[in-house]
């Protein structure tokens, strides 16, 4: 997407549990918090636009009773760049959220929909974006054949009917240290393929990324014995570099597409503690994109059953000794004491209430009324199960939106305590 965007105002970013962390975290008030649902072809889409200028409106109208008009032209700035940007309107998806302050605004384009919203408050209205990024996970995918290696980044959304894997970003990699990134490894890139025998060279980062070059040599040996030794070069050079400048720089699981006889090569050597033990059995060289994404689905969603199957397990052995709950006015009294290391919340289900952020006080059912410094639509009852879940990330803990299914508790809610 060619945009005109400021990315000192404005900044695109994936949705993920940690970003919105980091928007629960303090920041410079008044903060302004807008959703909207958006469209992703013509000529619905053409209703996008307006509908944000409308809830930009909105905000001017309320900044207007308090703030002078320099101020509320910089609050407004990041706003009114995404609105003029053309080429930004013709790529939105399901939803948008964008989450402003001091001049400065977050922007996430979201693969579900979200309800308009536009508030001002003295802290970012996260609730919509924390009850999405609960639901999805994201992952990487190395397409490998013994010829090349290409890298993928794709976000996996869980709901009722299954998991789904949005469309696969290529991850750039750098082959040299001062080289340009590259979205493809080849063969050349780690082996001399012109080398005379029976000296063959390994290109590669060497130790602690330093760049070196080390000769193999080999005796007397057949051609078919020196591919093979070559492909097994090649494969150590590839998991070097996808460790070192993807696995371990963002944490996210690897899911592996490659032959069969390939695969079971790269996993003997791998040294990647984030490679997944199940793997797509495919030629990645005659897959496009959307086969990789839709062939990759099952296989991370098998992994993530078996991850909230250790969860709940886990959740049961806390309670056996009094380390968990499943009672709301319990987990929401810990949650603002920081006591919840996991929280597991039930998908799609919300308990509307208030929930008291200093004493962690719940008052089920009552509305919160208006926000403060704002005439944009008052919030209704707040979601308690995401106010809990945003405190629990305050205090630097881990929240999993399971299916009713697979819930531990009756409640909807499950805490696994630090002490």
């Amino acid at each position: 997407m060619t945009s005109i965007l400021d990315r000192s105002a404005v900044a695109i970013e994936p949705l993920s549990v940690e970003a919105v962390r980091s928007l629960v975290a303090a920041h410079q008030p008044p903060c302004l918090s807008l959703y909207l649902p958006t469209h992703r072809n013509v000529p619905d889409n053409a209703v996008d636009l307006p509908s944000f200028r409308h809830l930009i409106g909105g905000f001017e109208m309320a900044l207007s009773a308090s703030k002078p008009r320099d101020e509320i032209e910089r609050l407004l700035h990041p706003f009114h760049l995404i609105a003029s940007d053309v080429a930004f309107w013709r790529h939105t998806r399901d939803g948008l959220a964008v989450l402003a302050s001091d001049g400065r605004a977050r922007v996430f384009l979201l693969q579900r929909s979200v309800k308009p919203l536009a508030v001002i408050t003295g802290r970012f209205h996260t609730l919509p974006l924390l009850r999405i990024a609960m639901s999805l996970q994201r992952c990487h995918v190395l397409a490998l054949t013994s010829r090349e290696a290409r890298v993928y980044e794709g976000t996996v959304w869980r709901d009722p009917a299954g998991s789904t894997l949005d469309r696969l970003d290529p991850v750039p990699l750098v082959v040299t240290p001062g080289g340009s990134p590259s979205e493809v490894l080849v063969r050349g890139d780690a082996i001399d393929e012109e080398t005379v025998e029976p000296h063959r060279v390994e290109r590669g980062m060497g130790p602690a990324g330093r760049a070196g070059t080390r000769a193999v040599h080999g005796g007397v040996g057949s051609k078919r014995d020196d591919m093979e030794a070559d492909t097994e070069i090649f494969l150590r050079y590839v998991d070097t570099i996808v460790r070192e400048q993807v696995s371990q720089p963002l944490g996210l699981p690897l899911v592996l597409v490659a032959g069969s006889r390939l695969a079971a090569s790269f996993r003997g050597l791998s040294r990647n503690d984030l490679l997944l033990d199940e793997h797509v059995p495919k030629d990645a060289h005659l897959m496009s994109r959307d086969e990789l994404a839709a062939a990759v689905a099952p296989v991370f969603a098998a992994a993530t059953a078996a991850q909230v199957a250790r969860e709940v397990r886990g959740f049961v052995h806390a309670r056996d000794h009094d380390l968990a709950a499943g009672d709301l006015a319990d987990i929401g009294r810990a949650a603002v004491a920081g006591r919840v290391a996991t929280l597991l919340v039930e998908a799609d289900r919300r308990e509307p209430g208030v929930f008291d952020r200093v004493t962690g006080s719940i008052t089920v059912g009552a509305a919160a009324g208006d926000r403060a410094g704002s005439r944009a639509p008052a919030l209704d009852a707040e979601d308690l199960f995401g106010a809990v879940a945003e405190t629990v990330l305050l205090h630097g803990g881990t929240t999993l939106a399971l299916a009713r299914n697979d819930m531990p508790t009756e409640s909807g809610i499950a805490a696994i305590y630090r002490y």
